[in-house]
């Protein structure tokens, strides 16, 4: 009882509300007050108490959750590579008591870090037990019975959202998230402020010169080849490398499902192939003979994002990336300019 307590006098939830809606429009969305990019949550100061407040993925006038903030957290569990990522970078590793399927993330964790079960089914009995004194947890759904189930036996969810953030600044200002609840908001910031300057510099850098490669994105898996609308995260990637991609004015927030055959009419002529998660180009010839029609498989231009990645699965793109969308940046220029030094990046062969 005295562990719940004391989680209560640092975390109290004073709202808890999940809508099944429909998205709102990009053009509908503005950052927080308070945010540069990111729609996803606001941090304010009332009476020298801080509080968060995220939106619901599904209705962004809607107050998902809200946090008042009187005391940093002192252990904390994670449900998500991304939230791996954000605590490295704020120095904060040795602060994680334990993770779900912990064989997912790229950096060393502790030794003092358990297994939490689970990333879709965190281990309740377990999170208790370990004293976690609240969960860092991205829900992708209206109804979510795993964080109903935490929240019901008393532990905290702080909902990590970023993935709902449809450009890459935004996803990365998320750190500030993660950071306000250990006192450590201004050392995100200049993080943040970092990592802003730099990615506008390149991009803007990329916006003068008028590169003519063309990109081809994914691949086909059991007879659909899923693309980034232009308003996804990838697709905002792509635009600001400079790079000419077939759906870079197509508004939409999600991937776009296409038959093979509409993806080699479209992309036939590519110059450039991102996200071929294949390892060799032998493997993908056995998923489809006819890959080998694209351009790019004909040219050697093939690219996957796992040049840092591990035996376990743990790959850094969906960790550290995340923090630093300037070096995918980078990389993705990189490619279009026929460059071979990659952060994240990997040539298929």
């Amino acid at each position: 009882m005295r562990m719940r307590a004391r989680i209560c006098s640092i975390i109290c939830f004073v709202a808890f509300l999940l809508c099944a809606c429909t998205p709102a429009a990009k053009q509908g969305r503005l950052p927080r007050p308070g945010n540069k990019y990111a729609t996803g949550f606001q941090i304010d100061d009332t009476l020298g108490i801080t509080r968060v407040r995220v939106f619901a993925p599904w209705n962004q006038d809607s107050v998902m959750a809200t946090y008042m903030i009187s005391e940093p957290l002192e252990r904390i569990g994670a449900s998500s590579a991304t939230h791996i990522g954000m605590l490295a970078e704020l120095g904060l590793l040795d602060r994680l008591v334990g993770m779900c399927n912990p064989e997912v993330s790229y950096h060393t964790l502790p030794e003092t870090c358990h297994h939490l079960g689970d990333a879709m089914q965190p281990d309740c009995e377990r999170i208790i037990a370990n004293g976690v004194q609240a969960m860092l947890y991205s829900t992708y759904a209206p109804s979510d019975q795993s964080a109903e189930r935490m929240e019901s036996v008393g532990i905290p969810v702080l909902y990590n959202n970023e993935w709902r953030e449809s450009t890459p600044l935004a996803r990365a200002e998320w750190i500030r998230f993660v950071a306000v609840f250990f006192g450590k908001l201004a050392a995100a910031d200049s993080i943040f402020c970092e990592v802003d300057s730099v990615y506008n510099a390149i991009s803007t850098q990329r916006s003068a010169i008028s590169c003519q490669q063309s990109v081809v994105s994914g691949l086909d898996f059991r007879g659909t080849w899923y693309v980034p609308a232009g308003g996804t995260y990838m697709g905002a990637l792509y635009s600001d490398a400079g790079a000419s991609y077939a759906y870079a004015d197509d508004p939409r927030e999600s991937s776009i499902p296409l038959t093979f055959e509409q993806a080699l009419l479209t992309f036939a002529d590519a110059d450039v192939w991102l996200g071929c998660n294949v390892p060799s180009r032998e493997a993908l010839i056995e998923m489809n003979s006819q890959h080998a029609l694209f351009k790019a498989y004909q040219t050697g231009r093939l690219y996957n994002f796992r040049k840092r990645c591990l035996p376990s699965g743990a790959n850094d793109f969906w960790e550290s990336g995340v923090v630093h969308p300037e070096r995918i940046l980078q990389d993705i220029i990189a490619t279009l300019d026929g460059d071979t030094t990659f952060y994240y990046i990997n040539p298929v062969k």
